[in-house]
């Protein structure tokens, strides 16, 4: 809550920033994290809505909750290698942030992780990915089309609500949970019409004729 502060040096030799630790920091606008940190914990620049970049050291290998939510200002983050998964909430709101490259190693994206990020057009999802949580990218405005990996086996419900530019959700062929039908997401079998994309361009879809359930919110928006 120091709402002035605007810079702060670490030295080196600092291994953890604790739980909120920066939170409502509001005009801190750059930090420079020490090589030597290996944990961000919860909420730790929560709401540090003047920070507008910021670079996770090498050795991190996990991305808490709430770590860069209501980060509004946000427009480049480099996520090391290292790390393993995106948690909850963990960019949630950050609604400048314009693209993003999710490394090679992550297999986790929790529920809400990029909920709001209503700037971000070009998300990268990695091949070891498994999980993506729901309403991880709820109202990412401005996604236009998104790939899933062959690996993931749970995408979670409304995942991608809300996205109003979305024209199609891409599946890996060898994907064993989940399939694309001209761009509408479905269960591999068909049976189950997941997400429509909001951003299709036509105003008539028919359903697949084997088709017996419509999830959660599939066609929510579709105005």
């Amino acid at each position: 809550g120091c709402t002035s502060l605007t810079a702060i040096p670490l030295p080196e030799g600092v291994t953890s920033i604790g739980n909120s630790a920066f939170r409502d920091c509001s005009s801190l606008t750059s930090i420079t994290l020490p090589d030597d940190v290996t944990s961000i914990r919860e909420s730790a620049f929560e709401d540090c809505s003047s920070l507008t970049s910021i670079t996770i050291p090498e050795s991190v290998t996990g991305i808490e909750s709430d770590v860069f939510s209501g980060c509004s200002n946000l427009t480049s983050i480099t996520i090391p290698e290292n790390v393993t998964s995106i948690v909850d909430r963990a960019f949630y709101g950050c609604s400048s942030l314009t693209s993003i490259t999710i490394p090679d190693n992550v297999e986790i994206i929790g529920n809400f992780a990029f909920y709001e990020c209503n700037s971000l057009r070009n998300v990268t999802l990695p091949d070891k990915l498994t999980t993506i949580g729901e309403r991880a990218f709820h109202r990412c405005t401005q996604l236009s089309t998104i790939t899933i990996p062959a690996s993931v086996i749970r995408i979670g419900d409304e995942c991608f609500m809300g996205c109003d530019s979305l024209r199609q959700i891409i599946v890996g062929d060898e994907n064993p949970k989940y399939t694309s039908l001209g761009g509408v997401l479905y269960s591999k079998d068909l049976r189950t019409l997941i997400q429509y994309p909001l951003g299709r361009p036509t105003d008539f879809y028919a359903i697949y004729d084997r088709t017996s359930c419509i999830g959660n919110s599939a066609f929510r928006y579709s105005t």
